[in-house]
């Protein structure tokens, strides 16, 4: 595993069991579960990109030990990112150099990207994900009914409640309904190293950008968000994660790696006959989130591609 990684993709079965990750929202007293539609329309179960991906941003903030490779709004994770800087110089700059300036300054902001509105300056993640999206015939889905009671008016007094307190304490009840749901997810993700610390006005390289570093701090993010899957209503429906397993493909040369869906049961093996037929990808099977460890453990000391534009 020597040469140099210009994309990684990344496409897994993660079996999920008794989550409520990701919702429609809520409608009076009922959260309604995502719910998705595939090619063939049927419907699934799915948790959007969206959170997988902030799950992701947040890692590279969590397991970076010095946080002073960030900017000021992503070391307090403020969503703003580098359109928190305001106006960077008295003059106005050249977009290249404002660029350049964000870029250097700060791993989150270079990693999942921003938009400066200032200068409509924007910067396009170098990490994306699709939805995950449950195998149509592997998921399963209750709801749940809670009642809320007023801890005040359950507690009150050692005795019998009087008639007024028994009112009062039955009128502090709200009865809701939450969804539970279990399944096996189809997870994608691509991942371009190349573009770590590349300013895409001027497509040169931007000085005193540790990209080697960036590289591995994204590679332990994914560790981490694949470790425990978080989301929604986690203080009380934390997912079990049961399984993961799949496939890992490298792209050495600068060509997109391929995704092929883990919706299909075939993807690996489409994937394998891919390799025959392209130069420079590799396809790195895994079982169990120790075996994606040990691809990504492997991958961390490899070179970044670098574009060349020439003298």
């Amino acid at each position: 595993m020597s040469r140099t990684v210009f994309e990684i993709g990344i496409l897994a079965r993660a079996v999920w069991d008794l989550h409520s990750l990701n919702n429609e929202g809520t409608v009076g007293n009922v959260t309604e579960p995502r719910t998705v539609v595939l090619a063939d329309g049927s419907k699934s179960d799915g948790v959007s990109g969206e959170m997988l991906k902030h799950h992701h941003a947040f890692n590279v903030w969590l397991v970076a030990n010095d946080k002073s490779i960030f900017c000021e709004a992503c070391q307090t994770l403020r969503p703003q990112r580098a359109d928190a800087l305001g106006t960077l110089s008295k003059e106005k700059e050249k977009e290249a150099a404002i660029l350049d300036k964000v870029l250097k300054g700060c791993a989150l902001c270079d990693l999942h990207g921003f938009l400066r509105t200032a200068e409509a300056i924007p910067r396009h993640s170098t990490v994306e994900f699709g939805w995950a999206a449950a195998l149509p015939d592997s998921f399963q889905r209750d709801v749940h009914t809670h009642a809320r009671h007023e801890v005040q008016g359950r507690t009150r007094g050692q005795g019998q409640p009087s008639q007024g307190e028994e009112s009062a304490e039955a009128a502090a009840q709200m009865v809701y309904h939450r969804p539970t749901r279990s399944g096996t997810y189809a997870i994608v993700s691509v991942f371009a190293p190349w573009r770590i610390g590349l300013n895409e006005i001027t497509y040169r390289y931007v000085e005193g950008v540790d990209r080697k570093a960036r590289y591995q701090l994204a590679l332990d993010a994914y560790k981490a968000m694949f470790a425990r899957a978080e989301g929604a209503m986690t203080s009380t429906r934390l997912p079990h994660v049961e399984d993961i397993r799949g496939a890992v493909a490298v792209s050495t040369s600068n060509f997109p790696v391929p995704l092929p869906s883990p919706l299909s049961d075939s993807y690996i093996e489409r994937l394998e006959t891919m390799k025959e037929h392209c130069d420079g990808l590799e396809v790195y099977r895994f079982e169990g989130l120790d075996g994606l460890y040990r691809v990504l453990e492997q991958l961390r000391d490899r070179d970044l591609f670098r574009l060349s534009l020439g003298k």
